[in-house]
C-alpha cells in the first residue's frame, strides 16, 4: 500500500461551479456558463495547489456517481473522499477536481450525462442504487459499461478506479438478488476498460464507518446508511491505495 501524505491545502483558484437537479453548487461560487452540466447531474470544478507548489499543468481528476460522490454524510467539504482522494494525489502538484453527480442515480441515467470531459485520473462509484431499485444484473451491467466505454474514449490514458456497492454484500434486493452480484457485474466491466476495481464490502460492514443518525453535516443532518468522515476516509484510502501502481491492461493509446 502506497503510504499518503495529506498535505497542507493551499487554494489557488477556483475555474467553475454548475449545478442543476438535486446535486448542489460549490457554496460561494457562481455558475459559470462553460462548465459542464450533465442531465440531472451536478457539475462542479476547481484546481487547487496542494502543499509545495510544482510548475506544469494539473493533474486533472473526475469523480462520478451519486451521495457517496456528492458527499453524503461527511461534515464538512473537505472530509469527502473525493477532496481526500485530491488532497492525497496531488503530491505537490495542482490537481483540477471535476465531479459529475446526483445523489440516486442509477446506470441507466449516468450513461447520458456529459462524460466527455477529459481527466488523468477517474473514479466511478455507481453500483448502489441500481441494486436498491431492483434494477436487473443484466441491465445495470450493460448501462454500467456503456457509462466506462464513454469515460475511457474521452480519456483514453486515465487510470481508472471503480468502486463497487455501498452495501452489505449479503443483502438481497426485491429481485432476490444479492448486492455482491452487483458488484461482479462492476468489477467485470472495470476490467474490461483496463481499470481496478476497489470491493468497498469491508468499509461498508464496519459499523464505525456510519452515523450516528442525525449528527451534523455540510449537507443537513445525517443518516446510519451514508458514510461518516471515518467512512469517507476509508474509502479514499482504498482509492488511493495502488495509485501508480503498473497496469498492464491499461490502455496506452
Amino acid at each position: 500500500m502506497r503510504s499518503t501524505t495529506i498535505l497542507r491545502l493551499l487554494p489557488l483558484v477556483v475555474l467553475t461551479a454548475a449545478a442543476c437537479g438535486a446535486a448542489p453548487a460549490l457554496a460561494g461560487v457562481a455558475p459559470h456558463p462553460g462548465g459542464t452540466e450533465a442531465p440531472g447531474a451536478g457539475a462542479r470544478s476547481d484546481t487547487r495547489a496542494l502543499g509545495a507548489r510544482v510548475d506544469g499543468p494539473p493533474r486533472r481528476l473526475l469523480f462520478v456517481g451519486a451521495s457517496v460522490t456528492e458527499g453524503w454524510f461527511a461534515t464538512s467539504k473537505d472530509r469527502t473522499y473525493p477532496a481526500l482522494v485530491a488532497k492525497g494525489l496531488a503530491d505537490g502538484r495542482r490537481v483540477q477536481v471535476r465531479i459529475l453527480s446526483r445523489p440516486g442515480a442509477t446506470a441507466e441515467e449516468v450513461v447520458q450525462w456529459d462524460l466527455a470531459v477529459r481527466s488523468d485520473f477517474v473514479v466511478v462509484q455507481v453500483a448502489t442504487n441500481d441494486f436498491v431499485h431492483d434494477v436487473p444484473v443484466d441491465v445495470y451491467a450493460a448501462w454500467y459499461a456503456g457509462a466506462l466505454d464513454r469515460l475511457r474514449a474521452a480519456s483514453p490514458k486515465a487510470e481508472l478506479v471503480c468502486l463497487g456497492a455501498w452495501a452489505d454484500p449479503s443483502s438481497v434486493n426485491g429481485l432476490g438478488v444479492a448486492a455482491v452480484d452487483y458488484d461482479v457485474a462492476a468489477r467485470a466491466a472495470c476490467g474490461a476498460e483496463g481499470g481496478r476495481y476497489v470491493d468497498l464490502a469491508t468499509v461498508y460492514l464496519d459499523v464505525r464507518n456510519h452515523g450516528p443518525a442525525g449528527r451534523p453535516t455540510y449537507n443537513g443532518p445525517g443518516d446510519v446508511f451514508h458514510p461518516n468522515d471515518r467512512g469517507h476516509a476509508e474509502v479514499a484510502s482504498m482509492v488511493l491505495a495502488d495509485d501508480g501502481a503498473p497496469d498492464a491492461a491499461r490502455p496506452t493509446a
